[in-house]
């Protein structure tokens, strides 16, 4: 296990109030939720015996629970953490095996539900909530974690997974080459995003860097269906499986064409679907590519790559002055049924949303949101960097009202099995707008049973 590494010394914009803001102002449908008997209270504590935790994680996540890792030992010197990981799609395709099989991890990085909860592999968490005191905290940022009896539908009903912090997803611009187009504010509207493009081409940069071999490019995609539809309602409902939820919509047409034209004007680079999501950041911190639509988790190694060479805005909406839309989830852990020490491990997860430190390693190592109580200590980030810009964006969003879970996480296999090969598709003009969005509802309505 890694040390810890060192935090900026210089701090100045706190982001306590945002985990709080997002807890208390999360748009999904259902968000009012029940909480557990306190009857059912779970065990508390980690014992005195000698254990090995082990974590499964996103790759992109190492980093940070290594420090997590290390922070929990400090605490707890009985309790060895053991991080292994997958690149993101082979865990979101290989999770409900490696649930079901011998060996289980005590702790799985989950994107998708999908069936793991009907299939009973996934440890209902309302008892160490109660015995936590988790259900005293505000309750919206647990809605996206929170199965029906059904199965499918999230956004209330039992709780079964929750993690040190939340995502937020943006665009990412190369300082340098965005003001030699011209660009001295983030664009307020899409369509002089769309100019600040065929600027870039004109200029002979590249205007987009992005990951489309692992789906990248459905976050721009997703973008452009919230600002065509008006706000994030239709495709939120459609993410938590809400009665009646449909994403064949002119909204979904509409971003369809639109991305499919951007990839005909050439504000892709020719081989942008063999580029993957590490890849991608290393490119960009090269100083390939204006812009990098990705996630607030690639601010820390921006940072690190080129202090102050790197902004960050919130994807633009369609006319000024409309509410921003941004894909935003927890980074959640889930405890599998099969898991060998689940009392310790509801105690790591309790620890990285309450402990000082492990909170300041969230946002400075992992880029997001902490999770955790209201009155949670205040994690900060140092002024005038690429996480600070991430925060602020974040209360720009807050402000909107527009958060919103992502399209790859409706069901367990769209990502693998149709967003990322239809849009692949998409991009390549073999598909048509109007075929990419049927299939996208059809496979949606065969994964979830329909």
């Amino acid at each position: 296990m890694s040390a810890r590494l060192a935090r900026p010394a210089t701090v100045r914009r706190s982001v306590a109030v945002l985990a709080a803001a997002l807890a208390l102002s999360a748009c999904a449908p259902g968000s009012t939720t029940t909480t557990a008997d306190p009857a059912a209270s779970a065990a508390t504590g980690v014992g005195t015996d000698p254990v090995t935790l082990t974590i499964l994680v996103s790759t992109p996540d190492v980093t940070l629970f290594d420090a997590l890792g290390s922070a929990f030992h400090g605490k707890y010197p009985n309790v060895t953490v053991k991080i292994t990981s997958q690149d993101y799609n082979s865990l979101v395709t290989n999770t409900p095996r490696i649930l079901a099989g011998t060996g289980a991890p005590d702790l799985v990085r989950i994107a998708s539900f999908g069936n793991l909860v009907t299939d009973h592999l996934l440890t209902n968490l309302d008892g160490y909530a109660a015995a936590y005191g988790w259900t005293s905290w505000p309750q919206s940022q647990f809605a996206s974690t929170r199965v029906a009896a059904n199965g499918t539908e999230r956004g209330s009903g039992s709780l079964y997974g929750v993690g040190p912090g939340f995502g937020l997803t943006g665009v990412y611009y190369n300082t340098e080459l965005a003001a030699r187009i011209g660009m001295t504010k983030p664009p307020a509207t899409l369509a002089e995003f769309e100019q600040l493009l065929a600027k870039a081409k004109d200029a002979g940069l590249l205007p987009i860097l992005i990951n489309g071999k692992d789906g990248g490019t459905v976050f721009p995609l997703q973008n452009l269906q919230m600002d065509y539809a008006g706000g994030p309602q239709q495709v939120q409902a459609w993410n938590y499986d809400s009665p009646g939820a449909d994403i064949n919509t002119p909204a979904t047409v509409r971003a369809a064409a639109t991305l499919q034209q951007w990839a005909a004007s050439g504000h892709f680079a020719p081989d942008v679907d063999s580029v993957d999501q590490t890849e991608a950041p290393a490119r960009f911190a090269a100083g390939t590519g204006v812009f990098f639509p990705s996630g607030n988790w690639q601010a820390p190694g921006l940072d690190k790559a080129g202090p102050g060479k790197f902004g960050f805005f919130l994807f633009p909406p369609l006319k000024e002055g409309d509410h921003y839309t941004a894909m935003t989830a927890a980074d959640t852990l889930a405890i599998p049924t099969r898991a060998a020490h689940a009392t310790v491990a509801a105690a790591f997860l309790n620890f990285i949303q309450t402990d000082p430190g492990a909170r300041t390693d969230t946002v400075t190592l992992g880029g997001v949101v902490p999770a955790g109580p209201a009155n949670a200590p205040a994690p900060s980030a140092p002024d005038g960097s690429v996480v600070a810009a991430t925060v602020t964006a974040f209360r720009q969003l807050l402000d909107s009202d527009g958060l919103v879970d992502f399209m790859a996480n409706a069901t367990a296999s769209i990502q693998v099995n149709t967003l990322l090969p239809q849009t692949q598709l998409l991009m390549a003009g073999k598909t048509t707008p109007e075929a990419f969005a049927g299939k996208v509802q059809s496979d949606y309505d065969n994964a979830l049973e329909h």
